[in-house]
C-alpha cells in the first residue's frame, strides 16, 4: 500500500487558547473544525490542514514542530512572531532577489516553525 499523502499536520499546546490567538493572529486564520478545548483545525486555501491539539490527560509536555507555512511576507511575519510572544530563531537563504528563504521560530509553547516565502 501507498501513502496518498497526509491529511493534516497537529501540533500539541499547554494552552490552547494562547496558541489559538498566536496562530490565529499571525496567519490570520479562521478554525474551520473545532472540538472543546481539545483541538483545532485550520483550512488553510491549497487545501492542506494545520491543527492545535491539547491532551487534557498528558502529564508532561515536550514541544514539537515541523511545519513550514508558505507566506508572501515571511520577514514581516518572522518580525510579528515575537510581538504575539513567540521567538525568531533564525533565517534559512538569503532573502536576495530571485531566491527564495524562511525564518524559523517558535510559538510560545516552543513548537518550531517556519515562514517560507517563494520566488
Amino acid at each position: 500500500m501507498k501513502t496518498r499523502g497526509f491529511d493534516f499536520v497537529i501540533i500539541q499546546t499547554r494552552d490552547m487558547k494562547r496558541l489559538r490567538a498566536f496562530y490565529e493572529e499571525l496567519l490570520d486564520l479562521s478554525a474551520s473544525v473545532e472540538y472543546q478545548d481539545f483541538y483545532v483545525e485550520y483550512e488553510l486555501p491549497d487545501g492542506n490542514t494545520f491543527a492545535i491539539g491539547r491532551d487534557p490527560s498528558a502529564t508532561e509536555f515536550t514541544p514539537t514542530g515541523g511545519i513550514v507555512f508558505g507566506v508572501d511576507e515571511a520577514e514581516a511575519l518572522g518580525k510579528r512572531v515575537v510581538e504575539l510572544g513567540g521567538s525568531y530563531v533564525k533565517r534559512f537563504g538569503t532573502g536576495e532577489p530571485g531566491a527564495c528563504f524562511s525564518e524559523w521560530c517558535l510559538d510560545p509553547d516552543g513548537n518550531v516553525f517556519g515562514l517560507h516565502q517563494r520566488t
